[in-house]
Parts: structure tokens; sequence; C-alpha cells
């Protein structure tokens, strides 16, 4: 019974409003941990294109020294650290065979001539070293990735409310540590912290499937006089952004078939000449909305360590808005309507 009670505690999602768009928050199973805080729309998960949160209802952005800066610098930095370290959770349930081949209590050197065995083990340390960058509060950090004897513990770590950058991963024990420190950080986190990640990370999404919004962000060219509006070409949605690419999608009819066309394909927001010319001397990029169903369909492989999502359209409808927050809505285009032409 209390581990049922823990279980779902763990998945109790919190959504906490903070300013221009609401965060779900994901709170960890122990205060080692930090909680997760990922951006949403209309209540569900946000992928792709992400809020970036500088940008101010009036259009312009927040600069250092405007008040609020730093609420909003250190909600960035949260978002960044969340989004980063929810994949690296998801793709624990495809690694379950390596992490068990995983020597927990030396480090598996690589050579030349390995075994599959060997092989697993070793990488299985380094992802088990990405985990613990990735989730670790400050104070655990310190504990695993500082050397005192060679480094100010203070301020090697981000201030208080800032949190790990994604591609900073810091070594067992810190810079300068011996053998023996390396080893005995690496150990202290298998043995006291890793069973809890492995717990969290079942109880995420354990059906694979998330529901939400896949945000794309184009810019607005130039209006087409004769065809009455302005052309959003596909090539702009493939920037890979949280989660999701454009790629990933799985096509149901031949309207969505059509925006998946190898050589491109473009959609027609229609628009009068008269407020074309209003809404392009205030907009320059726009941002179109997709609500979608997610797949988690394993990993390409262990060394690549790249999760393998696809998604398929919920809604036949796209909403179009003009800031990244979603909060100025422009028009609605229905795929099965809409004009597309393809290349």
């Amino acid at each position: 019974m209390e581990q049922r009670i823990w279980i779902v505690l763990l998945l109790l999602i919190q959504i906490v409003v903070h300013g221009q768009s609401p965060e779900m928050v994901f709170e960890p199973p122990s205060p080692d941990f930090i909680s997760l805080s990922l951006q949403t729309h209309e209540g569900e998960l946000r992928f792709g294109n992400q809020d970036e949160y500088f940008l101010k209802s009036d259009g312009t952005y927040f600069k250092l020294g405007d008040d609020g800066y730093f609420e909003t610098d250190k909600r960035s930095s949260h978002n960044r650290a969340s989004r980063h370290a929810f994949v690296e959770l998801l793709k624990m349930r495809f690694k379950k065979e390596m992490f068990n081949a995983m020597d927990k209590t030396y480090f598996t050197e690589r050579k030349q001539n390995m075994y599959e065995e060997e092989i697993k083990s070793h990488t299985a340390q380094q992802h088990t070293l990405t985990l613990a960058n990735a989730l670790c509060n400050k104070k655990q950090s310190i504990r695993l990735f500082c050397n005192p004897k060679e480094e100010d513990c203070t301020s090697a770590f981000p201030k208080d409310g800032y949190y790990n950058e994604p591609r900073n991963i810091k070594g067992w024990g810190g810079r300068g540590a011996s053998e023996f420190q390396k080893l005995r950080a690496y150990t202290t986190f298998v043995e006291e912290l890793f069973p809890s990640v492995e717990q969290w990370a079942d109880t995420l999404y354990p059906d694979n499937t998330l529901e939400g919004y896949y945000v794309v962000k184009v810019q607005l060219e130039q209006y087409d006089f004769k065809a009455g509006g302005y052309w959003f070409h596909t090539h702009q949605f493939h920037n890979r952004g949280f989660l999701l690419s454009w790629y990933d999608l799985q096509p149901a009819n031949s309207s969505e078939r059509k925006l998946l066309h190898p050589n491109g394909s473009s959609l027609l927001l229609p628009m009068a000449p008269d407020k074309a010319e209003d809404f392009s001397e205030k907009h320059q990029q726009i941002f179109l909305v997709f609500k979608v169903s997610v797949s988690l369909n394993g990993l390409e492989n262990y060394r690549a360590d790249q999760l393998k999502t696809t998604f398929s359209l919920s809604s036949p409808v796209i909403t179009i808005y003009s800031d990244d927050a979603l909060t100025k809505k422009v028009a609605e285009m229905d795929i099965g309507s809409v004009e597309i032409k393809t290349r």
C-alpha cells in the first residue's frame, strides 16, 4: 500500500503559473534531485519550439537590469535543465539491459578489444554520469563533482536558483580528482541515488505515450497578392525542438502526407492585403501549433543515445499565434481544407 502511495506521489503533476505560460512540474522522489519544470500549452506538454521567456507582452525583450530579468533568467535555466533531464529519464526504460550489465563496483575501462558485456557496462557508466549531472541538486553535485583540494566548490557551481547547463558534464570527483576520489563518487551515486532514479524513470508515462502540442516557428515571408495570403513553407518546420522533430510525423491521410512531401510543401494563410500590411509591420515570425499524440519507440542505438519518437495529429486544426508564449492567437487553419502546394 505504501509503495502504491509513493508511486502516486511521484506521478503527481502540479500546474504552476509563472507569468506568460503555465508549467508542468514533476516532483523528484528525493530532495537530492531537481524538480522538472516543463512548458505547457492548454494544460498539456509543449513540444518542439519553446517559449524563450524573455519576450515581454509588449513585444520587447527583457534586458540585463530590467525588473524581473533575473527571475526570468532563472526560470529559463530551470526549464533547459528540466527538458534535458526529462529526456534522460525517458531513455532509461530502454536501457535496462545495459544498466543490468553495468559494473557498480569498479569502472569498466575502455580498451581496443571488449566483450559485449564490457561494452554495455562501459556505456552504461557513461550514461550514469550524464544522469547524475542532469538530476542531482547543487548539494549532491558538489559532493560528487567537486574536489575541494583543487577548486572552490562554492564558485564552481551555479548560484542558487540556477541549474547546470545540459552540456556541462562534470567528471566524477571533480577537477584533478585521483582515481580513488573518482571511484568513490561513482559508487556513492550508484549505491545511494541510482535506485531512486530508476524508479522515478519508470513512473514517467509508463505506457510510452504522451499527449500535448507541437510548436513550430516560421518567418513571415513576402505576401502573395495573387493567392491572397502568406505561404508557410514546411522546410522551416524541420528545426528540431524539445523531444520532437517534424520528420517524426506519421501522416494519417492525403492532406497530412502532402505536408511531408520530400520536396517540401507550403500552406496558405488567407489574409486581406490591408490587414496583411498592418500585420507584417508588427510581426516577423509566427508560431504554428499542432495538437499531437506522441509515442516513444526506443533508442537509435546505445552509442548514439538518441530517443526515437513519432507523433500523430490529434486534430486537423492548426492554431497560429504571433508570440512564443502562445497568448496572442492570430488564426486557425484546417489541414483538410487549407490550400497546400507542393514543389
